[in-house]
């Protein structure tokens, strides 16, 4: 698996390259500069993969390492792409080179941690080897006894790749090209040879009869390359009698049938003779797609079927007299993906009997095969035959079902038709049920047959109803039997209930689109019994372990229809002005009760994960309703009934989120996105005027109470996300450059209620830093982004007093020329940068020095990039001047702390 991902990661590099290098030759500069960029972070992710678990392992052996900082890498990508765009190609290779020097600076040192580890493992191995080998030896012998049984019960997965990639895989590919290429000729001597077509046919036809002889005869050699020419020649007789017949060459339907018959024959007696399940599974494939060879015309879905059906009967003759399911489960899966899409897409209204009549003999066929794999599975030895039940049982369920499911569309509008099949399968399966009952057989196949005639009868009732009220039969049979398979601990009846649920929501599509207006008493129903269900599923703990990830998966989609359907519902039959945002909140307190009453049962992720289902469609409803009452960058509310009532079902939105608690250790990424927008939601309410501000409140509030708990509490976990970090970057962003009310009740820079909560949520963010910080996560990136968010927001701040005060631009391209505002944001930069590192010095706090550096690296390269392109006015040489008398001072007062305690 390791070595798998770092083959991706090396592909992923190498194609970074090649696309960087090659859109920077084609002139595309900004598509290569993108790549460049996801090189250079890549590269450092791939390095960061190597250094965390070697420093794990380090201090696991206490083995002393020197930790490396990736800042120097993130400024000198930073420089690099700074000369990209501004096109200083001078100052693009000086961040190139600098990040090639660092990056190898800290592969080296990685290196020599690697080595000391090693040297430490070795140590250890030299005095405890006496102890270790025993157990080690022991460990193999285990380890080989469990690839032995494993290999002799492999799936069916394992099996194609064995037969595949084991023995000669050569030998394989090359029978598999000189298919292709006998496809290629056949098709060609049928369109342009000018000889007799029933001549070439017969040459290709005899030279591969003297392949599959010669194959025969080479068997005792080389076994697996005389399987491998016999099937090559029984193939290539396959697609000659199929050009023959389609080109009328043998036009007389009886006399290409007996031949093709002969063919099979022969098929089936040299698989039996040299007990060669490949011989068949090569012969049978071939024969499977040789319809899809044909240049001629197109089978239609009786011929196709038919033919199909023949195969199918000489597999049932192989696995009647051999146990080769593998066979088995490729016949099926042919059958039903193949020819059942091919069939349907053919399909002609008069066909609809006769392919009626070929499903049906379809189904007895493998109906018997599921028979006779039972037989063989009760003469065979159980502890040298180990069950795979998703695929040794699937002839027994997945059959007839398929089967009944084709001709449930193929009747789809009578009713009759499909009540009379699902009664004709019940029988059949009642007959094999009480044959395996008296029969030697394994008990859990009888009861696979007792089930399967179950599940027919249970198809009778909602099929007789009519019309849409099928769909209420669907719904609530599925119900009852879901809640009596987890009475009862069945789980054929659960997997059934699924369907029938399904059946249910995919009817009432059905009848949504054909039916105007819509049959809205349907979805109150399925809406409601989908809740139920889910609701039921948690109320018991006998009920929750048998909730493995699919019936968990299921009920998340049970819970999405159903809150979809009912909000929309509801939606229609509110009578009021605000019905969109009443309903939102109708169905956020249906869910609410539901949560209580749940969460008293101390469930973990099986509630969870549905409820998360259930409300992220409100969540979305909910996002589109504040987007629908924005106007002129306002939140505009008919009312203020309307305003609070979203409010409140934003605030219930985020309790459903966040409660219970322990639900953030299944995915804190999920519940802190979820809990911070739903608050966001709640916040636009209270000051809709000023949306930037408002939306931001109880998230202000709500990081300053969790900042008051106690530092390892859960609260601090819905922060310790990249969530909380993308959504606050978003509006720290958003904010500064889309506001059109930072100006409003501005009194001074910073005494305005703008200025004061972009520094509450800089406050904010840096402390949802260090708690990032703190769990051991990408330093360096967590540094540079600590530098720029606080370089940002109060950059803006300067920015809007000088636009107050001296007409300065704001938001446009504008500013990077303006002398007065690149002045001041130099001595604004300089000045944090000497506030930072005078306090670091005096609290011995080296990161913080470090931080403070960072900033004085961005002025200096605003110093070279943009002041000193404009040295002829007097603004740019005070820049200069003032940037290097603070940084004097700097030196004096305020140089690296040595002591690293603090840190």
């Amino acid at each position: 698996m390791t070595t798998g991902r770092n083959e991706l990661r090396m592909i992923w590099l190498v194609s970074l390259l090649i696309l960087a290098a090659s859109t920077w030759y084609l002139d595309q500069r900004v598509l290569s500069l993108f790549c460049g960029l996801g090189f250079l972070v890549s590269v450092m992710q791939y390095v960061t993969a190597v250094q965390v678990p070697t420093e794990s392992m380090a201090q696991a052996l206490n083995v002393p390492i020197r930790r490396n900082s990736k800042v120097p890498l993130y400024i000198a990508s930073i420089v690099a792409v700074i000369g990209a765009v501004s096109g200083l190609n001078w100052l693009m290779g000086i961040g190139i080179t600098a990040w090639i020097y660092f990056l190898l600076r800290w592969l080296q040192r990685l290196e020599i941690s690697m080595l000391s580890i090693q040297t430490r493992l070795q140590h250890q191995h030299t005095v405890n080897q006496s102890v270790v080998l025993p157990a080690l030896t022991e460990h193999i012998d285990t380890q080989q006894v469990t690839a032995t049984s494993e290999n002799r019960d492999s799936n069916f997965v394992e099996q194609i790749q064995a037969w595949i990639f084991q023995g000669n895989p050569v030998l394989k590919a090359a029978i598999v090209i000189l298919m292709v290429g006998v496809i290629l000729l056949l098709r060609f001597a049928t369109e342009n040879w000018q000889i007799s077509l029933a001549t070439k046919l017969g040459i290709v036809a005899l030279v591969s009869a003297a392949v599959t002889f010669m194959g025969y005869m080479l068997q005792r050699k080389n076994r697996s390359f005389a399987l491998a020419l016999e099937g090559l020649g029984l193939g290539v007789l396959f697609l000659t009698l199929f050009f023959a017949y389609y080109n009328l060459v043998i036009p007389v339907l009886i006399v290409a049938a007996v031949l093709f018959l002969g063919i099979m024959l022969v098929t089936l007696f040299l698989s039996l003779k040299q007990e060669s399940v490949e011989l068949a599974l090569m012969a049978m494939l071939i024969a499977y797609i040789a319809p899809f060879t044909l240049p001629i015309r197109e089978a239609t879905s009786v011929e196709f079927i038919s033919y199909y059906l023949v195969i199918n009967l000489a597999v049932a003759v192989l696995s009647s007299l051999r146990p080769w399911k593998m066979l088995n489960q490729i016949a099926f899966l042919i059958t039903a993906i193949v020819g059942g899409i091919y069939g349907l897409l053919h399909i002609q209204q008069s066909d609809r009997f006769m392919l009626t009549a070929l499903i049906l003999a379809h189904s007895a066929v493998f109906i018997w095969l599921g028979l006779r794999f039972s037989q063989l599975l009760a003469q065979s030895d159980l502890h040298q035959f180990k069950l795979k039940p998703i695929l040794d049982i699937a002839l027994i369920f997945a059959a007839p079902i398929t089967a009944y499911a084709f001709l449930y569309l193929i009747h789809f509008n009578d009713i009759i038709w499909q009540a009379g099949l699902s009664l004709i399968f019940a029988v059949v399966f009642a007959c094999c049920w009480m044959w395996t009952r008296r029969s030697q057989t394994i008990a859990f196949v009888a009861q696979s047959y007792l089930s399967l005639m179950l599940i027919f009868l249970a198809l009778i009732p909602p099929i007789l109803l009519k019309g849409e009220w099928s769909v209420i039969g669907w719904a609530l049979e599925g119900a009852v039997i879901y809640v009596w398979a987890l009475e009862r601990n069945v789980n054929v009846a659960r997997y059934l209930s699924m369907g029938f649920l399904l059946m249910a929501g995919a009817s009432s599509l059905y009848y949504l689109v054909e039916m105007n207006p819509s049959p809205n008493h349907i979805f109150w129903l399925l809406s409601s019994v989908y809740l139920m269900v889910v609701l039921i599923s948690q109320l018991k703990a006998k009920y929750e372990q048998q909730l493995d990830t699919l019936a968990v998966s299921f009920l998340s989609l049970l819970s999405f229809s159903g809150s979809l359907m009912l909000l929309i519902l509801i939606q229609d039959q509110l009578p009021f002005q605000d019905n969109d945002v009443l309903s939102l909140l109708i169905v956020v307190i249906i869910f609410s009760l539901m949560n209580e009453l749940i969460s008293r049962q101390n469930k973990t992720w099986t509630w969870s994960l549905p409820k998360w289902s259930g409300i992220a469609p409100l969540m979305l409803i909910a996002i589109i309703l504040i987007f629908d009452q924005s106007q002129n960058a306002m939140i505009i509310w008919d009312s203020h009934q309307e305003r609070w009532t979203f409010a409140l079902a934003a605030l219930l939105l985020s309790r459903l989120w966040v409660h219970p608690i322990s639900a953030l250790h299944l995915s804190k990424e999920v519940v802190s996105f979820g809990v911070l927008l739903s608050l966001a939601l709640c916040s636009l309410s209270f000051i809709p005027t000023l949306p930037y501000i408002s939306m931001v409140i109880l998230l202000l509030l709500f990081c300053g109470w969790s900042y008051q708990q106690k530092a390892q509490s859960l609260w601090h976990l819905i922060w310790q996300t990249k969530s909380s970090v993308a959504l606050m970057l978003t509006w720290m962003i958003c904010s500064q450059l889309f506001s059109q009310h930072a100006f409003s009740a501005y009194l001074l820079p910073i005494l305005n209620p703008f200025d004061l909560v972009s520094l509450a949520m800089l406050t904010a963010f840096m402390w949802v830093l260090l708690q990032h910080m703190k769990q051991e996560q990408d330093k360096g990136l967590i540094a540079v982004m600590m530098v720029l968010s606080l370089l940002w927001l109060s950059s803006y701040i300067v920015l809007r007093a000088l636009h107050i005060y001296v007409q300065t631009p704001l938001n446009s391209l504008d500013v990077w020329s303006n002398a007065t505002v690149q002045l001041s944001l130099t001595i604004l930069w300089v000045l944090l940068a000497f506030m930072t590192m005078w306090i670091a010095t005096f609290k011995k706090l080296k990161p913080l020095w470090i931080l403070g550096g960072s900033i004085l690296v961005v002025v200096t390269l605003k110093l070279v990039l943009l002041d000193l392109s404009h040295t002829g006015t007097l603004t740019r040489v005070l820049s200069f001047l003032m940037a290097g008398g603070v940084m004097l001072i700097i030196a004096y007062i305020a140089p690296m702390p040595e002591s690293l305690e603090k840190e």
